[in-house]
């Protein structure tokens, strides 16, 4: 549940950005008081949701390594570790999680999959995603 909530967070993040870097040509086009104050609210709102997604993506750490597969440091990442083209490891597995909902961690190089069902090994403290190499495939 937890990578689910960062999902969601991240996700309103990219499209509170994705309103500021729409209401700022709107503005600069024709500066009506409306349109500066729904960009004073769209920039409070990246503002705010940046925020929470940066102490959120901080905060998750694998299941495995304990590392933040989901915010970027400069660890040494593993061999096995994927990456979109111009992004960074942590970026790509963020848009994996998002779109897939599985996940590569870059530091121990495990796969992830969220949709993957609990077993009775597990306690209910753990995280949900069970590694590939556990799982059977």
């Amino acid at each position: 549940m937890p990578f689910v909530r960062a999902e969601i967070v991240i996700f309103l993040n990219w499209l509170a950005a994705v309103a500021v870097l729409t209401c700022v040509p709107i503005v600069l086009l024709g500066p009506t008081h409306r349109a500066i104050r729904i960009l004073i609210i769209c920039l409070a709102v990246y503002g705010f949701t940046s925020l929470i997604s940066f102490l959120t993506r901080r905060s998750l750490l694998c299941p495995l390594c304990k590392g933040t597969p989901l915010a970027a440091s400069r660890a040494h990442v593993h061999p096995k570790a994927t990456r979109i083209f111009p992004l960074d490891h942590a970026t790509s597995a963020v848009f994996s999680l998002i779109f897939t909902q599985t996940f590569r961690c870059m530091y121990c190089g495990s796969r992830f999959d969220l949709l993957k069902p609990r077993t009775s090994q597990q306690g209910p403290g753990e995280t949900e995603g069970l590694p590939e190499s556990q799982s059977g495939h």
